[in-house]
């Protein structure tokens, strides 16, 4: 059963009386409730406090703590009492149930109680305690004499009783307003019920449902507005009836009218849509027509004014019938009429060589037409230009030959770079020299004049000895300026009939054609050799350079002209070998020798991955013990196939190739790991006294890796730092001193000791001795062979000895092959040596066998 609309506004009236009722009656219910439950607090605590003060006044005033504090304990038990004090006339505290102190606020009620003069029998105070609100009740013994009893009531009691009084009236008043609710719904239902009815007929009415009318037979005013509407109802019903009869029958009227003027407008509408269709399609067709041939009169004449390329119509007989404005400008003539009035024989008076317009006419009687037709013309002021022609011929419908239309475009420049790219492609734009592919070209010409009859010519290759030297020192740009003054030389020393070219970088190379005998072709290269060593005047700087050649006489036994040059290269680089400025002659034994250099940096890169290479150890022995104290690591190579190979062979391979820093890593890595577990066997107490000589190629000194490798293989085998020695010779210090002296502080830095290898070969010695961080010196075994019989020799070693003590360097000598030798350094005070006279390169087992023989001698 829903609730009535007019139930809504009944309920909230009764929510906002019954609100008010339960507020007002709330508070004034607790307000005085309150009031009384103090004032029986009040009257109960003064009870209390009298009693306590008449009862136990003997025990108070024998003040017998004990016996009054379990007296006034019992009073703890009485319901809202919280705290009991008994203290003297003077405030001073007798007893008390205060756990485990006193309050500081209790104790000042107490001093100050017995000092109120005017205060009554009791005196009633409110106190707070921690939050807590408390009745505090002073009561006198003996009107003061014997002191006073204090004690102290919990208002929250109070409270807790006023809060659940107030909550059960609040519940009572919830449950009347409840029941009074539901007796107004119910009555508020039964008043609504018929309205409800009354207000659904309405709703039917309103949709033309005039059924039957809902009975009430109440004689109230609900009633009668019942017996009114079921009247007025039926009024409503007839007149509907009748009205939706007329209507309905004047539409069908007006359906049927409606019918007949669709009708008759969609005939008419059908006709003149056809029509004006038809007359739209005829609009748009001479549109389209007349649009599309301005268009394509307008194109046609804008291409044809506008175009780059010339256009043109001629006759058979060579005159020009129209042209556009590029043709004119083409050929150098203010307008198509001025050229058209200008020329009347184009074979004559166009192109440069007649033939050219016979073979134009040959060729569109046969094809039809001419494409990319190229031809020399004569511009209206005499100059020449290249043009290309595309053109065809125009028939009529016999077959006839109307005239000949094409266009013409101006190439002179296209021609002009092309001729540049093929002299790019096959010249060196620093010299102007030919490059490789044209001398390869020429020299392709010159083996096949050769084969075909007796030819002889000569190929000489030609590289500069100094060239890095100016380009680091003096710059890219005074390179450049010696490379043109070598290549003006060379084309001076060279004859018209010769090809002179540049290779690139600093190589060129000279081909000799129809020479009589080989003598002229090393006639040449003297010659060149001597212009080159005169000095090039470059930047206000006189500059020096040398070169050095390699020739190729014999020329009829090759097919290919690259291995004519691969041949004088490989003699160029014999010259080179040979001291530098000179020239070599080359024969088969070089070619050998280079294929066999080749066969072994293959074999030596093989080997390097698969570790082929072993160490030996020749012992340094201390004269003045004859024991060993260290040792030179010696890498050997054993080749599969051609046994050992000593360092002298492959070192300076491994050096060009770039594979000496994995030999020399590994010999590195191998020796200080072995030196070390020698050091253990020998039980040696300092790394000093059991060393290792490391050789170190100089190509270390272009990279930054050295000091990091050194380093690792230290850390990886234990070994200290001051048993290994590096040894360099002196010419690694010379090609870049500066970097050789930062990474030799590195390695003094780690602790390493430097040595200098084959002292006294190189040319700066003193100086390097001077600038770098040099801790020993080995005299180079040249000197020491010759000490036993040559002053000479035993001037400069004593020499070295003499500065090797005043800068405190360590003087070992090697290559001691004889006891004269030996004894001549013992007499110069030699304290370390080393060679065949005491031993020879060691393996690993052989050294073992030595150490622990020296241990246990």
């Amino acid at each position: 059963m829903m609730a009535p609309k007019l139930f809504v506004k009944p309920l909230l009236l009764m929510v906002v009386i019954f609100g008010m009722i339960a507020v007002v009656t709330s508070v004034t219910f607790s307000n005085r409730l309150r009031h009384e439950m103090t004032r029986e607090y009040e009257s109960k605590a003064l009870a209390l406090a009298r009693s306590v003060a008449e009862s136990d006044i003997a025990t108070i005033l024998s003040k017998d703590a004990g016996e009054l504090q379990g007296r006034i304990d019992q009073y703890l038990g009485i319901n809202a009492v919280s705290y009991v004090l008994v203290a003297d006339e003077n405030g001073k505290v007798l007893a008390h149930t205060f756990v485990p102190v006193i309050p500081e606020q209790i104790l000042r009620l107490v001093a100050e109680t017995p000092r109120i003069e005017t205060r009554e029998e009791h005196l009633l105070r409110d106190v707070i305690l921690d939050g807590k609100r408390y009745l505090h009740v002073s009561s006198p013994i003996l009107s003061g004499l014997g002191g006073d009893v204090h004690i102290g009531m919990d208002y929250a009691v109070i409270d807790r009783n006023i809060h659940e009084a107030v909550l059960e009236q609040q519940v009572v008043m919830l449950i009347l307003f409840g029941a009074s609710l539901l007796l107004v719904f119910l009555f508020v239902v039964n008043i609504s019920k018929p309205l409800r009815q009354l207000t659904e007929y309405a709703g039917r009415v309103a949709v033309k449902d005039f059924g039957k009318v809902p009975e009430i037979n109440s004689n109230d005013e609900v009633g009668q507005l019942a017996k009114a509407m079921e009247a007025m109802t039926g009024q409503i019903s007839e007149l509907v009836g009748s009205l939706e009869d007329r209507v309905q029958q004047k539409t069908c009227e007006l359906q049927e009218a409606r019918d007949v003027l669709k009708h008759k407008v969609e005939e008419r509408t059908s006709e003149l849509m056809r029509t004006n269709t038809q007359l739209k399609i005829e609009i748009a067709e001479r549109k389209v027509i007349g649009d599309a041939l301005r268009k394509a009169e307008k194109k046609y004449r804008t291409i044809f004014e506008n175009a780059v390329e010339g256009i043109y119509q001629s006759s058979l007989s060579g005159r020009f019938q129209d042209t556009n404005p590029a043709l004119a400008r083409i050929l150098g003539y203010k307008s198509p009429e001025d050229l058209m009035s200008s020329i009347y024989d184009i074979g004559t008076q166009m192109y440069v060589d007649p033939e050219r317009r016979k073979e134009f006419l040959r060729l569109i009687q046969e094809r039809n037409e001419v494409k990319n037709f190229v031809s020399k013309v004569r511009k209206r002021d005499g100059r020449i230009i290249w043009v290309a022609e595309n053109a065809r011929k125009i028939v009529d419908e016999n077959g006839n030959i109307v005239c000949f239309e094409g266009s013409i475009e101006d190439i002179t420049m296209r021609k002009k770079a092309e001729d540049q790219l093929k002299r790019q492609a096959f010249h060196d734009p620093l010299t102007g020299l030919p490059n490789r592919a044209l001398f390869l070209d020429h020299l392709r010409m010159a083996m096949e004049r050769s084969r075909r009859r007796k030819h002889m010519f000569a190929v000489l290759y030609m590289d500069l000895d100094r060239f890095k030297v100016v380009n680091d020192s003096l710059g890219h740009d005074a390179g450049d300026e010696l490379l043109r003054g070598v290549a003006r030389v060379l084309e001076q020393c060279g004859r018209s009939v010769d090809t002179i070219a540049r290779f690139g970088g600093d190589e060129f190379a000279i081909l000799q054609e129809e020479i009589s005998a080989p003598k002229d072709a090393i006639a040449i290269a003297r010659r060149i050799l001597e212009g080159v060593r005169q000095p090039f005047t470059i930047g206000g700087n006189e500059v020096f350079t040398s070169a050095s050649l390699g020739i190729v006489l014999k020329t009829d036994g090759y097919d290919r002209p690259e291995a004519l040059l691969r041949d004088a290269d490989t003699a160029m680089y014999r010259a080179k070998e040979l001291g530098k400025s000179r020239f070599k002659v080359f024969n088969r034994k070089m070619h050998d020798q280079a294929l066999q250099l080749m066969e072994l940096e293959t074999d030596l890169r093989r080997a390097v991955d698969l570790r082929e290479f072993e160490v030996v150890y020749q012992p340094i022995v201390q004269l003045d013990t004859r024991q060993v104290c260290g040792f030179e690591a010696l890498v050997r190579w054993r080749h599969p196939e051609h046994g050992i190979i000593g360092p002298g062979d492959f070192i300076s391979l491994a050096e060009d190739t770039g594979l000496i820093y994995a030999i020399d890593n590994l010999v590195l890595e191998e020796a200080c790991a072995q030196v070390k577990r020698w050091q253990t066997l020998a039980q040696v107490e300092k790394g000093s006294d059991l060393t290792v000589n490391i050789n170190i190629s100089g190509k270390h000194f272009g990279q930054s890796m050295l000091a990091g490798q050194i380093s690792r293989a230290l850390e990886d085998s234990g070994l200290s730092a001051d048993s290994l020695n590096i040894e360099i010779t002196e010419s690694a210090l010379m090609d870049n001193p500066s970097v050789a002296e930062e990474i030799l502080q590195q390695l003094k830095d780690l602790g390493i000791r430097i040595c200098i290898d084959d002292f006294g070969t190189g040319y700066s010695s003193l100086s390097y001795l001077q600038r770098f961080p040099i801790d020993v010196v080995k005299v180079d075994r040249s000197f020491i062979i010759a000490v036993d019989e040559d002053p000479d020799s035993q001037a400069i070693v004593r020499t070295v000895f003499s500065l090797g003590e005043s800068m405190g360097l360590k003087i070992v000598a090697e290559g001691v092959e004889t006891s004269g030798q030996l004894g001549f350094l013992e007499r110069e005070g030699c304290r370390f040596v080393q060679g065949y006279f005491f031993y020879k390169p060691l393996t690993v087992s052989e050294v073992d066998h030595l150490l622990e023989g020296q241990r246990r001698g």
